[in-house]
């Protein structure tokens, strides 16, 4: 898959102007993310996904660092 290299208000305005599908997947350490990313990663699906989709790749610890320091605030 190509990910979107930006930020994700970017992303979703990229998605609105391109009139494209917006994805976002969220990665963890778990079996289904592991086989999930596998399968973002094929040279099939990238191929399939090249035109119409914008997407961006969040991975956990990251949004669970997000999201406590929107509850701390």
């Amino acid at each position: 898959m190509m990910w979107f290299g930006g930020s994700i208000p970017a992303a979703i305005a990229a998605a609105k102007q391109r009139s494209s599908v917006f994805v976002v997947f969220v990665s963890g350490e778990d079996e289904q993310s592991t086989e999930m990313a596998a399968r973002w990663e094929d040279e099939k699906v990238t191929e399939a996904a090249s035109d119409g989709f914008v997407a961006i790749k969040i991975d956990t610890k990251r949004f669970e660092y997000c999201i406590s320091v929107l509850v701390k605030e």
